[in-house]
């Protein structure tokens, strides 16, 4: 009885949302039950939840009943911020009907996608920590009537070059266009100290944490062919591998093409086209048999649909990464199938005791040292939306939180000596050689960029990825496909 007085409480505070968010299941799980309260009182909250628990609409809903209640403007309310352009996309097109059935209207803005509207803003935007920097610098008049910001998955940037600059970019909203103060909420699945997280880009913070992980069913093996052996045996169809780099997961697709229907094996990975990579999606949502051979870019929770086991190609580089992962799999059973396979009794050991350390539900802290090449990148997006420049007080109170003021005279100084700002008046400015740089696009990021060769499929007309400018004429590769091995010509 005290569990239905309270999901008939929480139903008639989400007078506009209950219906269009939950109204298909008639009730909210354990982690909505206990953060939709404190985000409707206007709490600020971190939720650290395992993936699939509801996270996402224990956030959204009551977001959203909150500017309702408060009234919204015509300009642009609610922001949403990912680490990766695949899960913008993912709940953009998850949650887009529902946000329209509640009144708001909603569009993406990434580097694939630059859909938003400036002459009419939509209400709810959903972006990337680097698309909102470059839209903080050209277009500042859309932000004064922004009232709630939700970061999603931020582990996977905090600690970062990428979690700095969005520190820095948060801050940047606070003190120069909202009128009223912001609401907050991040979100995760694996988080070592979660109030210590939030802190760093919203202050106060209420830790929000709920669930056990599910049990962990883990088998080990060091040979391939045992391995999917195992799968055929007990049945697990649909299965996703992860590999540490886009090298291996080529050459593991390869070898599986001996051991499973090569039609019926597909890879993803950040070399491929958008093209393929969204053909690669597309069929996972539809298959309910076969392979997917894959890197980090499937590791967060895009809808790729349900898979009956997980498997690990060698350990990943954390424990946190890890419980990521597997928790791909097995979404709609208790149980979590998790494979691995090792080389050598080292790795076997360290898969060993990531699976102790996700039965517990423990992840390793995080050592946070600022990155100061993010005070650059800053440095240079600030002036470049700031022609009548800026004076060295301002600066040190916006870049407090990633460099010591020594540190940022240095840095200054360099910058001068370089050609890319001048001092003077007191102030500094962008010089035409930042304002150039701007003007292209090239100072809203500190993803590091490798220059690429195209990839044409020579039969399609098609670009199908890329290769780095490391690669020389004549060298031999594989993109994707192991029947259209490509050489590298002249041209």
């Amino acid at each position: 009885m005290q569990f239905t007085a309270e999901l008939l409480s929480l139903k008639k505070r989400l007078r506009k949302t209950w219906s269009p968010f939950f109204g298909r299941f008639g009730k909210l799980n354990s982690v909505q039950l206990a953060a939709i309260p404190y985000i409707l009182a206007g709490e600020n909250v971190i939720i650290s939840s395992p993936a699939a628990s509801g996270k996402t609409e224990a956030a959204f809903a009551p977001i959203v009943e909150r500017l309702d209640r408060i009234g919204t403007d015509a300009g642009l309310n609610l922001l949403y911020v990912a680490p990766t352009r695949a899960l913008v996309n993912n709940i953009y097109y998850r949650l887009k009907g529902v946000m329209e059935r509640c009144g708001l209207r909603v569009a993406v803005r990434t580097g694939d996608r630059p859909e938003y509207s400036i002459k009419k803003p939509e209400q709810v935007l959903f972006t990337t920590p680097e698309s909102l920097d470059s839209m903080l610098c050209r277009y500042p008049y859309i932000w004064k009537t922004l009232r709630a910001i939700i970061l999603d998955e931020i582990h996977l940037i905090d600690g970062s070059y990428r979690g700095d600059q969005l520190r820095v970019l948060l801050e940047r909203i606070r003190r120069e266009h909202v009128m009223e103060p912001m609401h907050y909420a991040a979100l995760s699945a694996t988080l070592y100290a979660p109030e210590e997280t939030a802190q760093r880009y919203f202050q106060p913070a209420t830790s929000i944490k709920i669930g056990e992980p599910r049990p962990l069913y883990m088998q080990l093996f060091p040979d391939l062919g045992e391995l999917i052996g195992f799968l055929k045996r007990e049945r697990l169809h649909k299965v996703i591998i992860f590999a540490n780099s886009r090298r291996d997961v080529e050459r593991l697709a390869t070898e599986l093409k001996a051991l499973w229907p090569k039609d019926r094996i597909v890879i993803h990975h950040g070399s491929l086209s958008k093209q393929v990579r969204e053909a690669t999606e597309m069929a996972l949502q539809e298959w309910r048999w076969g392979i997917c051979v894959a890197t980090t870019t499937l590791e967060i929770g895009i809808d790729i649909g349900d898979f009956d086991g997980v498997v690990c190609y060698h350990p990943p580089p954390t424990p946190s990464s890890f419980q990521q992962r597997i928790g791909r799999g097995c979404r709609r059973e208790g149980v979590m199938q998790a494979l691995g396979y090792f080389a050598d009794e080292g790795e076997r050991a360290c898969f060993q005791l990531y699976a102790d350390m996700a039965r517990l539900g423990e992840v390793e802290p995080l050592d946070y040292t600022p990155d100061l090449s993010v005070v650059v990148q800053q440095i240079f997006s600030y002036l470049f939306c700031h022609p009548k420049g800026e004076r060295r007080p301002n600066l040190e109170v916006l870049l407090r939180p990633l460099a010591e003021v020594s540190q940022l005279e240095t840095i200054l100084n360099h910058l001068i000596d370089l050609g890319y700002i001048n001092y003077r008046r007191e102030r500094f400015y962008a010089t035409d050689k930042l304002m150039d740089l701007g003007e292209r696009g090239f100072i809203h990021s500190n993803i590091l960029s490798h220059r690429e060769y195209k990839v044409i499929d020579r039969d399609s007309g098609g670009q199908v990825g890329g290769i780095g400018l490391q690669a020389v004429p004549g060298t031999i590769f594989v993109l994707g496909d192991e029947e259209k091995v490509m050489q590298l010509s002249k041209q």
